[in-house]
């Protein structure tokens, strides 16, 4: 699917992964979600970002293919088998579609990462995103996080014996504006260029640009109780644009 034309001389690829395997929910990736597939969300908003070039759903499944077809998006090519395993890692995925466009002619300079289960991300979010990395001289990688709902310090685990005790016990009784805020990974949106993508084989990254999403757009959607949630945040977002749209 080619979006609008960003300019010739910075290509820039959306990939958005939806292997077949799902176990806790069936078929996560394309479960229905208020009369659509889950993944149409991120398509739509990649789309909508204007951004990319080409927008590719990284699949294993010929009906996925099918599905992603009928929304209006293409797959120039399926996921090799081997890249469908619960043990892979999503930095090998999207390395792999790097190098096979590269291998069909088609070499991008840029490559964003949108999860196929993040129904609540925008095209903004997208756009903010790469304005972020080129803030950053394109060459720190971008990732989309959210603060924790509360402070890690306050973290309980329930032991062996069933006992529920605190993780960091000598500051779990510490006021909160005494603590550091906290991130974890939004599970939505990653940016980073090319040159970055292939210069390792297996790359860690320890630094990155952080886009802050708001706590309503984040969920990691593993559990059918997520989303469940997602639902219940995605209707309620949806209320209050119709509630503004009639004022």
């Amino acid at each position: 699917m080619n979006a609008s034309s960003p300019n010739e001389d910075n290509k820039r690829l959306a990939i958005i992964p939806a292997r077949s395997g799902s176990s806790r929910i069936k078929n996560k990736n394309v479960v229905d979600f208020h009369g659509k597939p889950l993944l149409s969300y991120p398509l739509s908003a990649a789309r909508e970002s204007g951004l990319f070039d080409t927008i590719h759903v990284s699949t294993d499944s010929d009906e996925y293919v099918e599905i992603v077809r009928k929304l209006g998006f293409g797959v120039d090519f399926l996921r090799k088998t081997e890249l469908g395993e619960n043990s892979t890692g999503i930095a090998d995925v999207i390395r792999w579609v790097v190098r096979e466009y590269e291998r069909r002619g088609k070499i991008f300079d840029e490559v964003c990462l949108i999860m196929a289960t993040a129904p609540l991300l925008e095209a903004g979010d997208i756009v903010q995103a790469r304005s972020l990395f080129e803030a950053h001289g394109s060459s720190t990688p971008v990732l989309a996080v959210a603060t924790f709902s509360a402070p890690i310090e306050r973290s309980l685990v329930i032991g062996a014996d069933g006992i529920l005790r605190p993780v960091y016990p000598d500051k779990f009784h510490m006021h909160s504006q005494n603590l550091l805020t906290a991130y974890h990974d939004a599970g939505s949106l990653f940016y980073i260029g090319r040159n970055q993508l292939i210069a390792e084989e297996v790359p860690v990254y320890t630094e990155f640009v952080p886009l802050v999403l708001p706590r309503h757009k984040v969920i990691d959607i593993d559990e059918p109780e997520d989303l469940a949630v997602a639902e219940v945040l995605y209707l309620g977002r949806e209320a209050q644009r119709a509630a503004r749209n009639e004022q």
